[in-house]
């Protein structure tokens, strides 16, 4: 719930400087076409998967704990945008708001160490794969925009600024397995997952390129890295820190007014 009123938090703050830019631009007669909306789709390439040693309880494992080895995959994630933003007077600078929301479904390899029932310090190594661990972030990016080139059918402009991302990942949270007496082997069944969720205030920095076909109407390009540092709770007590974000490409529908 905390994570869900940070990114409102971020949203309305955005909006409330967006809204600020609309006030101080009300009187001006030449206010018209210094906002623009945007809608578009693309693909975020994730900077970074979790990857660690965790211990796990088991019923047959007695008084000893067993343990396993997760590697996640990264893969690339499709992204969809909604944004909005406006030009500060007559100069070059602006402000722009971006909700994005990206979702992927990839595997993580897998070896578990489990303690014999019957022997104290005789682990039995099983491996695999667990697959299609979903991985989901939304993110909110307030951005200071700079227009470095405006020509009639192309616009080029910088922008950078914070970003509020939030993080959802499937964990593997304990290894599934079989064994037969008298139980010196084992064989990989499978994992016990759970979704974890957490967020954090991170950056993000890009280029935005405009090619207008109308006066309100064009087609942009985006291209922005964003990086957050986030902690994920792990099994047992455990932590596991993930740097959400990456690069990001997009291509939206542009309305000016």
């Amino acid at each position: 719930m905390k994570k869900t009123h940070r990114l409102l938090s971020s949203l309305i703050g955005g909006l409330s400087l967006l809204l600020l830019a609309t006030s101080a631009l009300a009187q001006d007669d030449e206010a018209k076409e210094r906002w623009y909306l945007g809608i578009g789709a693309g693909i975020l390439s994730t900077s970074d998967a979790p990857a660690g040693t965790f211990s796990f309880d088991n019923s047959l494992f007695g008084s000893e704990q067993g343990e396993f080895d997760a590697d996640y995959s990264a893969d690339d994630d499709t992204v969809f945008e909604l944004s909005a933003g406006v030009r500060l007077g007559d100069g070059p600078f602006g402000l722009g708001l971006t909700w994005s929301q990206s979702s992927m479904s990839a595997p993580a390899d897998i070896v578990g160490r489990l303690p014999h029932p019957f022997f104290f310090d005789t682990l039995r190594t099983v491996e695999g794969t667990e697959g299609n661990l979903t991985r989901e972030e939304t993110a909110i990016h307030l951005s200071f925009r700079w227009l470095v080139r405006e020509g009639q059918k192309i616009e080029l402009t910088l922008f950078a600024g914070p970003s509020q991302i939030e993080l959802d990942h499937d964990l593997v949270a304990e290894v599934h397995f079989d064994q037969t007496y008298p139980f010196d082997e084992a064989t990989y069944a499978g994992t016990h997952r759970q979704m974890e969720s957490g967020d954090a205030m991170g950056y993000h920095l890009g280029i935005d390129i405009v090619r207008k076909f109308r006066n309100t109407v064009g087609v942009g390009g985006v291209l922005r890295y964003s990086q957050a540092g986030i902690d994920l709770d792990g099994p047992a007590g455990s932590s596991v820190s993930v740097d959400a974000g990456g690069l990001t490409a997009a291509v939206d529908l542009r309305f000016r007014f």
